[in-house]
């Protein structure tokens, strides 16, 4: 099959198309099936989790078939899980349809960042990159998954039902069309993030939904000036501001409330935006660890750039240098990978030893390409 395309945004916030490399190029099934590929952010073993749910829709909003993991089944770090969904849901079942609409929902407790997540069948085929995620507003961290074409490395984003630590999606939704890197889309993206942020049926992330949940589809379908180019009529992409869609639905928009089974309530734990405090990473790549620090929907592990020379504490998102140079306190050590404080400010020892002098359990080392 020819390559399969998606988007990121490089370092400079523009919006460029993305290939998959050759060893994570999804196989195409035989008709009536559907494969999708989910593939892990890499950087902790903490990066996996429980499978997610997924659902398929086309481009009318008919369900095509749907996917449920077995039990408490687990996709690791760094790992890609192909998943074949039959058309069982289509009518007549079992006839060939086009998935343009895809929800990925996590029924568990078990955070999971995902970096890609393709999809293709006999005639249609694209790629959702964890960089509109992080662009438009979900919890995100950075992935040493070279997943791309020229070894681009897309971020990954987290789904987890409980919303541990502020993780603030449950699934997420996209329309494949949408994601496709025809120039014209990427130029009308660059020039209106709205197009793509406050599209809720192009892309959405979601505080609730459920795997057996509904999302919202263009209707009447969108129209494009060429092959799944720029919109025609921009209107009917955006979102109302007057009717906003609830990102808090367990099922579908308008739900009654009392169909919430569960509290909408974001749970926060002591360890802040650390999903686990005894894993470090140390990056000698061009890893912007200012960037992950400052972010407010960064979530994952202390990091350390050996290149910009910081280190970031993910629990209190604090920047520290690295010590050497004449810094001695205040500092992070390379050597001893422990932050280094001053015994002057240690008012409350107990917490202070929290933050400084902790050892990690773990070490991942992000080398140069």
């Amino acid at each position: 099959m020819s390559s399969v395309l998606g988007f990121i945004f490089d370092a400079a916030g523009v919006i460029v198309p993305l290939a998959l490399s050759d060893a994570f190029k999804p196989h195409v099934p035989q008709e009536a099936k559907t494969n999708v590929q989910i593939i892990i952010g890499h950087g902790s073993s903490t990066a996996g989790g429980t499978v997610p749910h997924i659902a398929l829709w086309d481009d009318d909003g008919n369900r095509i078939g749907q996917f449920h993991p077995d039990g408490d089944e687990k996709i690791g770090n760094g790992d890609v899980k192909t998943i074949t969904i039959d058309h069982s849901q289509t009518v007549p079942k079992y006839s060939q349809a086009d998935p343009y609409y895809v929800l990925v929902s996590q029924l568990s407790d078990d955070a999971t960042c995902i970096a890609a997540i393709t999809v293709a069948n006999s005639k249609i085929s694209g790629a959702f990159y964890g960089d509109t995620g992080y662009k438009c507003g979900q919890s995100w961290f950075a992935s040493d998954n070279r997943i791309g074409s020229d070894f681009w490395k897309p971020k990954c984003v987290w789904l987890d039902a409980n919303h541990d630590n502020g993780i603030n999606a449950r699934a997420l939704s996209f329309h494949l069309n949408d994601m496709q890197a025809n120039d014209a889309k990427l130029d009308e993206y660059y020039e209106n993030l709205d197009a793509l942020c406050k599209s809720t049926p192009r892309f959405s992330f979601w505080g609730n939904l459920l795997p057996d949940g509904i999302i919202p589809f263009f209707n009447p379908k969108l129209e494009y000036k060429d092959d799944n180019g720029a919109d025609v009529d921009l209107s009917k992409v955006l979102d109302d501001p007057n009717h906003p869609f609830d990102k808090s639905v367990y099922l579908h928009q308008g739900e009654k409330k009392a169909s919430r089974a569960r509290s909408a309530k974001t749970r926060r734990t002591p360890r802040g935006a650390n999903h686990d405090p005894s894993h470090l990473i140390i990056s000698d790549q061009d890893t912007d660890v200012r960037e992950i620090c400052n972010h407010p929907n960064s979530y994952g592990w202390d990091i350390v750039s050996t290149q910009q020379g910081v280190f970031c504490d993910m629990e209190h998102k604090q920047l520290y240098p690295l010590c050497g140079g004449g810094i001695a306190s205040n500092c992070f050590s390379l050597n001893s990978t422990t932050l280094i404080g001053e015994q002057t400010i240690a008012r409350d020892e107990s917490a202070m030893k929290l933050r400084f002098g902790r050892s990690y359990n773990t070490t991942a080392h992000w080398g140069k390409m």
